[in-house]
């Protein structure tokens, strides 16, 4: 089977309606990691949906309580084809921001997917039930039409991205040898355009910090000091500042 074949493929899943019909399943379950009210939500997406997709493509599944009590549980899935054979990893993120259902406009819901001519709408679409249900599919496509992937593949889907990722790290490095691979190719975030698929080439990865400017005990008035006393205030504007220019 061609490279042709599997592009097909996955062109009839899109035409026939199968896409939509499952990513409005995804948009259903109300996975808001900010809510802890919803947290048993976070663990049946990963049961009812991700796991019956990726066992059905002969991944061996395994879910993981997060290391970090703060964050929600995690599931990996593998399908090992051969020790002599590249490893790629993927990753997605099912839980979602908050529904703020009150601000959306009459017609639409956080957790119904709605059609409005060449766009859906709902919870998750674009971040990233979307972007992970198109990865899965694809890998899907090309197991239909011949009948392996040429690779290893392990996928990891976490359940607190959008609190910050507690505990992801930690998970990480406590799996080091399940999660090794030689490639990781992830999708998330908006493209540039629209209508043009955007790839970027890499991460430059990010940092958090804090920045803290702790002068003295109390209270003190620069003002009654004749102006002698460091202003924090100032001093961390001026940091910040120095960070980026004007753009």
């Amino acid at each position: 089977m061609t490279r042709d074949s599997a592009i097909e493929a996955i062109s009839t899943y899109f035409d026939e309606g199968t896409f939509q019909a499952e990513l409005a399943n995804l948009v259903s379950y109300e996975t808001e990691s900010q809510n802890p009210d919803q947290a048993p939500e976070l663990k049946r997406y990963l049961v009812e949906t991700m796991e019956p997709l990726l066992t059905a493509m002969g991944f061996a599944c395994s879910f993981h309580d997060n290391p970090d009590p703060r964050g929600g549980p995690f599931l990996v899935g593998e399908r090992r084809e051969g020790d002599d054979l590249p490893t790629v990893l993927t990753y997605g993120h099912g839980d979602v921001i908050r529904a703020q259902t009150d601000q959306w406009r009459e017609g639409l819901h956080p957790f119904k997917l709605v059609e409005e001519g060449d766009k859906l709408y709902g919870r998750g679409t674009a971040d990233n039930k979307g972007q992970h249900l198109i990865n899965i599919a694809a890998i899907e496509a090309v197991l239909k039409t011949r009948g392996k992937l040429g690779f290893n593949c392990r996928i990891v889907i976490e359940m607190s991205e959008e609190t910050g990722s507690a505990g992801l790290p930690e998970f990480f490095t406590e799996h080091r040898e399940k999660l090794t691979a030689d490639v990781l190719i992830a999708s998330d975030g908006p493209r540039l355009q629209p209508d043009v698929p955007t790839m970027f080439m890499g991460s430059r990865g990010g940092v958090s910090f804090d920045l803290i400017i702790d002068k003295r005990d109390g209270a003190h008035h620069s003002g009654n000091w004749g102006g002698l006393l460091a202003d924090p205030a100032m001093i961390l504007a001026q940091a910040l500042a120095t960070i980026t220019d004007k753009r």
